[in-house]
This record gives C-alpha cells, structure tokens and sequence, in this order.
C-alpha cells in the first residue's frame, strides 16, 4: 500500500510539474517537483530496492513527458535518493531550513549531472555562461519549493516511529 501511495503522489506530483510548464515558461525557473519527494523517501528509510525502483520509474516518466533522452532523470533521480538513504542513514535533520538546504545542494548537483549527461548522450551545445543560470535557477525554485513537497510526503507516507526512534535527530 506504501508503494501505491508513493507511486499515485509522485504521478500527481509529475503531471503538475508538467502542467506548469503552461505557466512558467522559463525552463530555467521551473520547479522539479518530483525531486523533493523522491529526497523524502530516501529520508524516510523507504527501502532499499523498492525505493530505487520508484525513483527510477519517476525519473523514466519524467524523461518521457519533458522529452529528455530515455535515461537521464531516471539515473539522476535513482542516484539522489540512494544518497540522501545513505545521509540519513543513522540521523535525521529537522526543519524546512534542512529540506530546503538538502534540496539545493541535491538539485544543483542532480542538475550538473543531467547537463553533464546531455553533453555526452545529445552533443548538444549550450553556451557556458547559461548552465549556471539553468542550474542555480531551477536549484532555487525546487529548494523553496521543497518543504512543502517533504509535508505532502509526510501526509501520505509517514515515517514508522520504530525508524524514528532508532535516528539520532541533529
């Protein structure tokens, strides 16, 4: 049921996110919405092997639906959340400020790593002054955007107290 539930918001969270290409139509301040909640259930303790399954069925949908090559998202989006597993592995930071900075720092280099990726698998050449400002613009955006994202999360995931217990809160 936990897998239903983390597949059904992350789909909800995807069709937003896409929908709000229609309102923002800067790609370079466009919020990840799918991104925060994927840091969520690395955060969560979600599960080693299904929560990397999920993360990589968020990343392959989102690749398809903003026309990314097959690939990219998927393996940004599996490797931030094996991170932030691996970070909250025995603590657990509290607080917006926290979600917020983890976010950022995530976002920026998920986001080195999907310009670095595109270099390599599309050839394509952006000018170097634009990837920081692509970068830093949809770091910021999917940052502030995070702590709400993380309270969705805890509405329809919570963290069993047994997990809580065992982390040492920071």
């Amino acid at each position: 049921m936990k897998s239903f539930k983390a597949i059904f918001t992350g789909y909800f969270l995807l069709i937003l996110q896409t929908s709000s290409g229609v309102f923002i139509n800067r790609d370079f301040v466009t919020p990840n919405l799918v991104f925060p909640f994927v840091l969520y259930l690395g955060a969560i303790d979600f599960g080693s092997s299904r929560g990397t399954a999920i993360s990589f069925l968020f990343g392959y949908l989102l690749d398809l639906l903003s026309g990314s090559p097959t690939g990219i998202h998927a393996f940004v989006l599996s490797a931030m959340y094996l991170l932030v597993r691996t970070v909250y592995a025995k603590m657990m930071f509290q607080g917006a400020i926290f979600q917020i900075l983890l976010t950022f720092i995530s976002s920026v280099v998920g986001g080195l790593m999907i310009i670095g990726m595109r270099a390599l698998l599309q050839r394509s050449a952006l000018t170097p002054s634009i990837i920081p400002v692509m970068v830093l613009g949809n770091s910021i955006t999917t940052s502030l955007i995070a702590p709400f994202v993380f309270r969705l999360g805890k509405a329809v995931i919570p963290e069993s107290p047994k997990k809580r217990e065992e982390k040492v809160v920071l």
